[in-house]
């Protein structure tokens, strides 16, 4: 089983994506696996560097109501206000209002990490579309055991506030809270909740990542939990509250 056959997506999904570790990489997963026979949009409400070439078919700026009609056709489609050094500026809740109904999928990056493994989220963060039917948090399971010092981390004061790193290295209990904690990977989430664990690549990261799927389900959640690698394509699901 792949990510895209454990979404069961409907049409006109609307998915935001959280979080640190993979957001881009699931999103361009997602992306890939309807190209040929849907009408995908691919955009950000933050900002998100210029994707690759080879991972999309047409790229428009709306710029401030430039008028620019979106064509509706097979492929993957991105879209932001404008372009500003390396990166596209997204856009807003307006112009994803405007920018839905010529789409069947729409793949939101609504999260900002700077390519850290973990972050913290100030009080604007993330920006995740109030009519997403889905928001996937995606956790870096390689954050686990790391050094707050080795610069891995975005926002890391920010994310002191929602659990306690003062023993230096990343816990197991430091990532239950960063899925849990109201201020944490879900906070501003809409629609059906999907925790995603990357980057399990080897049997050491398994069990830790097992570990930590039993810690969070020790408590009262409404997550679907799914561990696995974007690069392996390897991908296990784990019911929710573990049933």
């Amino acid at each position: 089983m792949d990510f895209v056959d454990i979404l069961q997506l409907n049409k006109h999904e609307v998915i935001s994506v959280v979080g640190a570790g993979g957001k881009t990489s699931l999103i361009n997963y997602i992306a890939n696996r309807y190209r040929y026979n849907k009408k995908v949009l691919m955009t950000t409400t933050t900002k998100i560097y210029i994707p690759n070439k080879d991972v999309y078919d047409d790229m428009y700026m709306v710029g401030a109501k430039t008028g620019i009609t979106i064509p509706k056709t097979v492929g993957v489609t991105v879209v932001g206000k404008y372009i500003r050094g390396e990166k596209i500026v997204g856009v807003n809740f307006e112009d994803l209002k405007e920018l839905i109904p010529n789409f069947d999928l729409i793949l939101i990056e609504s999260d900002g990490s700077r390519r850290k493994k973990l972050k913290g989220w100030n009080n604007k963060e993330p920006v995740v579309y109030y009519n997403s039917t889905k928001t996937i948090g995606v956790l870096d399971i390689t954050s686990y055991g790391m050094s707050i010092k080795d610069n891995n981390i975005h926002r890391l004061e920010e994310l002191k506030k929602i659990t306690d790193i003062n023993n230096i290295k990343i816990n197991i209990n430091n990532l239950v809270d960063i899925v849990l904690n109201k201020n944490g990977l879900f906070k501003n989430s809409y629609g059906e909740r999907i925790l995603f664990i990357n980057k399990v690549e080897n049997k050491a990261n398994e069990e830790i990542a097992k570990i930590l799927t039993h810690k969070i389900n020790e408590h009262k959640h409404n997550l679907n939990i799914v561990y696995g690698s974007i690069k392996d394509d390897y991908f296990k699901i784990i019911k929710k509250n573990g049933r």
